[in-house]
């Protein structure tokens, strides 16, 4: 195992974290979430394995929680059931069960992609079923997600929603800073200047373009892993600005990631941004049939409607820019099945779901199969049983959100837009992810917003009815001046033994 110097950065930052508190941690969580081409160790008797800053960060998170009693407990408790931490607990020991048992059950039946590195190999090959490094690495991944995603569900029941959200906020524009910097250094030819963020053991494609537009990666390896985290930040940030959360720069930096998905070039990223485009266009509309609406949601619905039809006629008036745009669009978008990528893509997925049936529906273990599709994935490497239980999970948590009182102020606010962050990286992961792991950014909306869901933990002595039931408290909640009653007629001189009155207390 080796040290990289980005690591040694981290892991100061972590020791500060346990010392300075949380509300560091959560930056610097949110800031390592960004860091995709990024090795903070690197493990060479696991295959050439990269540790990143986001899990390594992690640890030092995690002791920093353990040092705290209330943070740990409320941690903890937004794993309890009938909450989606329940579920996404489950999905996680499942997955994990599965990466161990289920490629030396099925050895050999079936042919799978996965990944290879190490030895001169690197890229995607086909083999027999066998255990793999990948096992191992998806696991401890899963379970670093589910490690995430209890800290900060309990450090936002604990009042940290807002601090978490500042923190996305900032790591939207160091994200766009890395675009910038990416295009900056490509124009140059100084890309080595980003090599100190560019040391994993990944297949780094940061010099591709794509009829003359550079792919945008940032500080990841490929266009299609910047889009989909540009896509989980913008998709938060705009909610928050439709809502009207206060912050400074907002509404700069919302703008800007909407910008750097239209030129990343990724087919994922444009898919999944006018899929989501279009969940936020009902949301805004719903606000204007509940009577709900402020002008930022009828700019919006003015703005899809109106004017970005009208922008397009404008491009197709003219020449230069039309045939540009065009051929962009041709390249990215109507022919990409025919590429060698997409064939390679439906060739993964085809061999997958090949390998769903010949494992009779149980699937070949996590980290066992590479795909081309979140969904696909799931079927392929846990089978019909962690494809269900991770359905719970994505409706309890939609459940939950929704069910919550929608109270004026930031934790509604930030509640909404975790989930529609969670929903779009969904989305983009349906149409494109290579493995079940939906990635740091969304470990840490998720928890955010099961943590909304859930409520906070210093009300459930004063909450409503179905707070207290979904955390096995009784309703209704005992009357406290009934209960001071009690207590001083119990603890009155009455002539009983000690012995009898502390009975009766009890």
């Amino acid at each position: 195992m080796s040290v990289e110097p980005i690591g040694i950065i981290v892991a100061i930052l972590g020791i500060a974290t346990i010392f300075l508190g949380l509300n560091l941690g959560a930056y610097v969580l949110c800031l390592s979430a960004l860091l995709g081409s990024a090795a903070a160790l690197l493990m060479p008797g696991l295959g050439g394995t990269s540790i990143q800053p986001f899990h390594f960060v992690l640890l030092f998170l995690a002791f920093a929680v353990a040092l705290r009693p209330r943070t740990l407990s409320a941690s903890f408790s937004s794993l309890s059931y009938p909450g989606p931490g329940f579920w996404y607990t489950l999905f996680i020991i499942y997955g994990v069960l599965t990466a161990f048992f289920l490629p030396r059950i099925f050895t050999g039946v079936t042919l799978v992609y996965s990944l290879a590195r190490g030895e001169g190999m690197h890229g995607i090959v086909v083999n027999p079923l066998t255990p793999n490094a990948s096992n191992l690495t998806q696991a401890v991944y899963m379970l670093g997600g589910l490690a995430c995603f209890a800290i900060v569900a309990g450090i936002s029941r604990l009042g940290g929603l807002v601090i978490f959200a500042r923190a996305l906020i900032v790591a939207g524009g160091v994200c766009i800073f890395f675009a910038i910097a990416d295009m900056a250094t490509y124009v140059t030819g100084t890309s080595f200047l980003l090599s100190p963020i560019r040391n994993a053991n990944y297949r780094m494609l940061d010099d591709g373009d794509v009829e003359g537009f550079k792919r945008i990666v940032g500080s990841y390896t490929e266009a299609g892993a910047f889009g989909y985290a540009a896509l989980a930040l913008f998709s938060f940030l705009l909610i928050l600005k439709l809502e009207g959360f206060q912050a400074r720069f907002l509404g700069t930096i919302t703008a800007a990631l909407a910008v750097s998905l239209v030129l990343c070039t990724s087919t994922t990223a444009y898919l999944a941004t006018g899929l989501t485009g279009l969940i936020v266009l009902a949301f805004c509309i719903s606000r204007v049939l509940q009577r709900k609406a402020s002008y930022r949601h009828l700019t919006y619905i003015a703005a899809c409607l109106l004017a970005l039809p009208l922008l397009v006629m404008a491009v197709m008036l003219i020449p230069s820019v039309s045939e540009s745009v065009s051929n962009l669009i041709h390249a990215t978008m109507t022919t990409k099945l025919e590429s060698q990528s997409g064939e390679e893509r439906m060739r993964w997925n085809q061999q997958a779901i090949a390998s769903f049936f010949d494992t009779s529906g149980m699937g070949a273990g996590l980290g066992s199969i590479r795909t081309s599709s979140f969904l696909i994935a799931l079927l392929a490497n846990v089978g019909i049983p962690g494809t269900v239980i991770c359905l719970f999970f994505f409706l309890s948590l939609i459940r939950f959100v929704l069910q919550r009182d929608q109270k004026e102020g930031p934790d509604g606010i930030i509640g909404l837009a975790a989930l529609l962050s969670c929903i779009s990286q969904f989305v983009a992961a349906s149409i494109a992810a290579g493995a079940i792991d939906l990635g740091p950014l969304f470990g840490i909306t998720a928890g955010l917003a099961a943590g909304y869901g859930l409520g906070p933990v210093s009300s459930l002595a004063h909450g409503g009815r179905d707070d207290r039931r979904r955390h096995g408290l009784p309703w209704p909640p005992p009357n406290p001046v009934l209960q001071s009653s009690i207590a001083a007629t119990i603890e009155a001189p009455s002539g009983l033994p000690p012995r009898t009155r502390e009975v009766s207390r009890v």
